[in-house]
């Protein structure tokens, strides 16, 4: 039986060459990943550009993802991933990301260039500082990001609905207090480079233990990578 476990994940690796298929060993959980997200989360996932959108997520979505899918520990997902030699659980779960991006996308899934993106950071690491940061600077550059950040931030306009969380506490005797995130929606009133200025509009319900650090009516200040577009 155990056998057969590896040779199913062994035909896997050597079938996911498909620059379009999301390979086998990922299929279920790209699929689950799809099924468990709101409207909200996906659509504000899928607009962004694909290294804004994987990096805002990695850890929220992507810290769920390493930790439910078993990324730091036994599991098939992470048999699968050591197979094609990716072995830190950050490198997994950025792969998995991107893969369901570009599914959402309809773009090619090109797994196996994403799995030669990480193989030559983990080679170039082990070299000199100058060979590492040539390599860091050819393949993330800093003006590429910048314009992409600039596309992702055209989708925030004034009146503009957002969903994101605000803190609530409640405070202990010996003056220490616990805290928890309340799920807030919010409209734009105003923008300033990737700061904005929200209006809340709608609070979750929280205990009556904490006490929220706001209410319907006030006026926050975040960023763009703290909330997220409502459709």
């Amino acid at each position: 039986m155990k056998n057969f476990f590896y040779l199913i994940l062994i035909l896997s690796v050597i079938t996911a060459c498909s620059s379009k298929a999301i390979p086998i060993g990922l299929k279920s959980t790209i699929k689950q990943i799809d099924q468990s997200l709101n409207d909200t989360i996906k659509y504000d996932f899928k607009i962004a550009p694909e290294e804004i959108a994987t990096s805002k997520h990695h850890f929220g979505l992507g810290l769920d993802i390493r930790n439910e899918k078993g990324l730091w520990r036994r599991s098939f997902i992470r048999t699968y991933f050591k197979l094609n030699r990716i072995n830190h659980a950050d490198d997994m779960s950025g792969i998995i990301l991107k893969t369901y991006h570009r599914k959402l996308n309809d773009k090619p899934i090109k797994f196996k260039d994403q799995k030669k993106y990480y193989k030559e950071y983990w080679k170039f690491t082990k070299l000199n500082e100058k060979n590492f940061k040539e390599w860091w600077d050819t393949n993330n550059s800093k003006t590429e990001r910048d314009s992409l950040e600039t596309v992702y931030l055209s989708y925030f306009t004034k009146k503009q609905k957002v969903l994101g969380s605000i803190g609530a506490w409640t405070p202990f005797e010996n003056g220490s207090s616990a805290g928890t995130d309340v799920e807030m929606i919010g409209e734009i009133i105003d923008i300033n480079n990737s700061i904005l200025k929200i209006r809340i509009t709608e609070l979750g319900s929280c205990d009556e233990k904490f006490q929220l650090n706001n209410i319907i009516g006030d006026t926050i200040e975040t960023d763009i990578y703290s909330v997220f577009l409502i459709p």
